[in-house]
């Protein structure tokens, strides 16, 4: 481990009283980070130094859930495209239209069209500029029939589309809907029985629609986008007119979407990927057998765990005091260019050998720093050293290594977003609604080493 002076003697002067008594703390073996002892001897301030390493052993491995819960989700996903680091991804969406109440058709209107009407809750991932081509599909299968969906189920629809459309997303826009025509037989049938008080209740109204799919086409290779779920304005409209004597009057009647799940699935053939086991969590990838990188992708439930070996030799090191601790991770280079952005926050939580998440009751633990707070790391744009990174402070983990007896240590294991408590952690959150991505390289990466562990420690010069 190198060792780099970091502070010279006039910043260590003021601050005497306390490294005398980090002195005395090297010899107390029950001493923490964050322990004041008052020294009973003064000693001389020249006779400590604080240093800094940066060459700790940091090793990373790719470590993918069993699936991912994606039902309930926070919006609806759609689209295409090929990422040059983890494949083909694609997202389709599965929903469920539900009768609330009668559409209150007056007896002499007259049918015009069924839309399906998707607003943008302005998320995208990918390339917009380009053109998707959509199709929407009737369901065979009540989504209500299972109480939980993950990412690579998928339900029976027709092969027939009931409508399709051709455009190119502007999924900033707050005030735009994506329209959907469709078919009209299905339409007049609705209105039909609409007119008949023939659809009454759910039950009446899913023996004519079951349920809605929006499929990408196989070609698209643009952007995954998503629309609002679980809004008002996220509507199956029926639209009639009525003729009356000073002109023309029309109406909506519409169903709200309050079911639905979203399938997410990347085919990794090809990739550094290709061999990550992905329906065996225990299981992991090692960077090393990935290209020297390191993998966090959002919906296919991807993530980085981070294990310091080394440090637990520290302890073996005489005379030496901790302070901090922090984790550096760069993201290559080449992989944050538009349209493939980072994620602006990370997140890291405990997990054991197998990669499980430590919990209190049901809630995964984060990692915490030595004031109690759950660590996170937003992207830093470092404008003068042309750099972006994130900075995670490790110094909770390094103290849980340095106090534990036991050779096997916890893992740390960065996602995307906080998870949830919940049978299934993930669930409802960014980590599950989103494709976002990072790729990490190692420390033996040839390009762009990606990790370094930041130590700052104060030593005392042993008479």
């Amino acid at each position: 481990m190198k060792l780099i002076r970091y502070f010279s003697k006039r910043f260590l002067r003021p601050v005497s009283t306390v490294i005398a008594g980090l002195y005395f703390c090297i010899s107390l073996s029950g001493c923490q980070w964050g322990d004041e002892i008052v020294a009973i001897k003064q000693q001389n301030p020249d006779d400590f130094m604080v240093l800094f390493s940066d060459t700790s052993l940091v090793k990373l491995t790719t470590v993918a859930f069993d699936s991912v819960q994606t039902g309930g989700a926070s919006r609806l996903l759609v689209g295409r495209f090929t990422d040059p680091y983890l494949g083909k991804m694609h997202a389709t969406t599965f929903f469920q239209p539900q009768f609330e109440s009668n559409l209150g058709i007056p007896e002499l209107a007259i049918y015009d069209s069924l839309v399906f009407k998707a607003p943008y809750d302005k998320y995208y991932y990918g390339d917009t500029t380009k053109v998707m081509n959509l199709s929407v599909h009737a369901v065979k299968t009540d989504i209500m029939l299972k109480s939980s969906y993950f990412n690579f189920y998928t339900l029976d629809f027709d092969a027939a589309a009931l409508g399709k459309k051709s455009f190119a997303p502007t999924p900033q826009s707050i005030t735009q809907a994506v329209r959907f025509k469709l078919s009209d037989v299905l339409g007049k049938k609705i209105f039909d029985q609409s007119m008949a008080n023939l659809i009454t209740s759910n039950e009446q109204w899913l023996e004519i629609l079951k349920g809605l799919t929006i499929v990408s086409d196989d070609k698209d290779n643009g952007s995954v986008i998503g629309f609002k779920y679980g809004s008002d304005s996220t509507v199956l409209e029926v639209h009639y007119h009525t003729a009356e004597k000073d002109g023309i009057t029309r109406g909506v009647g519409s169903f709200k979407v309050p079911a639905g799940f979203n399938q997410i699935l990347g085919d990794r053939t090809g990739t550094n990927l290709a061999k990550l086991p992905v329906f065996n969590s225990r299981l992991s990838l090692p960077s090393e057998q990935s290209g020297n990188e390191s993998y966090i992708q959002e919906g296919t439930g991807i993530m980085t765990r981070v294990d310091l070996p080394t440090v637990r030799n520290l302890k073996y090191v005489q005379y030496s005091v901790p302070n901090r601790a922090f984790l550096k991770v760069t993201p290559a280079r080449s992989t944050l260019d538009y349209p493939f952005t980072p994620p602006l926050t990370l997140h890291m939580y405990l997990v054991d050998k197998y990669n499980q998440f430590y919990r209190s009751g049901v809630t995964p633990i984060p990692l915490s720093d030595l004031a109690g707070k759950a660590v996170t790391a937003t992207l830093i744009n470092d404008m003068i050293n042309n750099e972006q990174y994130y900075s995670f402070d490790v110094s909770g983990q390094f103290t849980t290594i340095l106090a534990s007896a036991s050779e096997e240590t916890n893992g740390l294991m960065i996602v995307t977003s906080a998870l949830s408590s919940s049978s299934f952690p993930e669930a409802r959150t960014e980590f599950a609604d989103g494709l976002k991505r990072l790729v990490i390289g190692n420390q033996l990466h040839p390009s762009q080493p990606g990790v370094k562990l930041q130590l700052y420690y104060t030593t005392y010069k042993a008479p």
